[in-house]
């Protein structure tokens, strides 16, 4: 494990990705990538030995199709998308299975100044779609479709399955 790593629950920059420092992609991927994989690592001898579990990743829709003004959050996602199904397969021998879910946009304080960042490196040519994207991510803070009530909920669901599915879409978008 890399000691420089940040324990946080994820790691968002909105931003095309010209304008991201070195530092600020490594953080995303440190955060979003190596964090999971950590977590993982840490959990499977426990499933290995008991020859049952369900490792349950957390993606996004930006891991299904690329999104503008987030390049570096989207293969953030697609990294662990791709991880996750290549564990999947790695893993059935033992009786364990994975899934990768992909939420959409969901009620919670992801879109904060706290969770987010934004351009580390402004560039002027993509000030007109910065303005666009900003406007947009605040007018959406806390008024996304998803709820989060229901999330939760529905992952407990998820984790009892006898099969589950590799990918599972959550949410209305």
């Amino acid at each position: 494990m890399r000691s420089s790593r940040v324990a946080r629950s994820g790691e968002a920059y909105f931003s095309s990705r010209l304008e991201q420092s070195p530092q600020s992609v490594e953080r995303q991927f440190a955060t979003n990538v190596f964090g999971v994989f950590d977590v993982t690592r840490a959990v499977l001898p426990v499933m290995r030995a008991q020859r049952s579990g369900h490792v349950i990743t957390i993606s996004s829709l930006s891991g299904i199709i690329g999104i503008a003004g987030s390049p570096v959050y989207g293969a953030t996602k697609f990294a662990v998308t791709g991880w996750s199904e290549g564990l999947g397969r790695e893993l059935a021998p033992f009786g364990i299975h994975a899934t990768c879910v992909h939420p959409g946009m969901f009620r919670t304080d992801f879109l904060d100044p706290t969770s987010v960042g934004h351009a580390d490196v402004e560039i002027d040519d993509y000030a007109p779609f910065r303005a666009e994207q900003r406007a947009y991510l605040d007018a959406s803070n806390h008024t996304q479709l998803g709820d989060p009530a229901k999330f939760g909920p529905a992952i407990v669901r998820l984790a009892a399955l006898g099969t589950p599915p590799e990918r599972w879409a959550a949410g209305s978008d």
